[in-house]
């Protein structure tokens, strides 16, 4: 089954811009625009510095069990503790990139590292494209007390039937770990991972 674009709406049209707010990691412009329907307009654009973003699933098998590894931190925006795959900004879409923010969050070095796919993580807003990717853990390197230094992140390891549950209970509520994780499922790397620890 084909899914083929018939028409395509018109693009927003920028007439003008102006920077309304700069500092060291930000940038809020404002742009005049015009909509696809003629209408006068603003959008408002935040520009972090960062086009790159990266979202790292570590996989291990610990006592003959596939699990995910987790970070739980204190969200400041939000004022409560997520659960959120490692991850954060990036330079590029590369290997090296996702196992830099892995190092650094979790201690984790894993035994290979693979790209599930790119999409763009708040196209309304930002021009930042995230990269998810699946980390294969030795259970040797599967640190299950890792308290990463500058936030206090604890690394946490689960089931994937817990992951599962958590991300339809909301337990899991960050929408860039829910998407990357989708990634993984529709891949079918958690099937896979889960025949093979049977």
């Amino acid at each position: 089954m084909s899914i083929s674009i018939v028409t395509r709406p018109r693009p927003i049209r920028r007439l003008d811009g102006e920077k309304v707010f700069e500092r060291r990691n930000l940038t809020v412009t404002v742009d005049q625009i015009v909509h696809p329907d003629g209408r006068d307009g603003e959008y408002v654009l935040v520009d972090t510095g960062c086009r790159y973003a990266v979202s790292v699933i570590p996989l291990a098998v610990i006592d003959g069990e596939a699990r995910i590894a987790l970070v739980r931190q204190h969200r400041y925006p939000v004022d409560d503790y997520t659960l959120e795959l490692p991850g954060g900004g990036a330079s590029a879409i590369a290997p090296q990139e996702a196992l830099r923010e892995l190092v650094e969050e979790t201690g984790i070095i894993p035994d290979s590292i693979e790209l599930l796919g790119v999409s763009y993580q708040a196209a309304g807003s930002s021009p930042i494209t995230g990269s998810t990717w699946l980390a294969h853990v030795p259970a040797a390197a599967a640190d299950l007390a890792y308290v990463e230094g500058e936030s206090g992140a604890v690394t946490e390891w689960y089931t994937v039937p817990e992951i599962l549950t958590m991300m339809a209970t909301g337990t899991i509520n960050c929408t860039i770990t829910l998407a990357a994780l989708a990634q993984a499922i529709v891949a079918g790397k958690f099937g896979t991972l889960m025949k093979e620890c049977s």
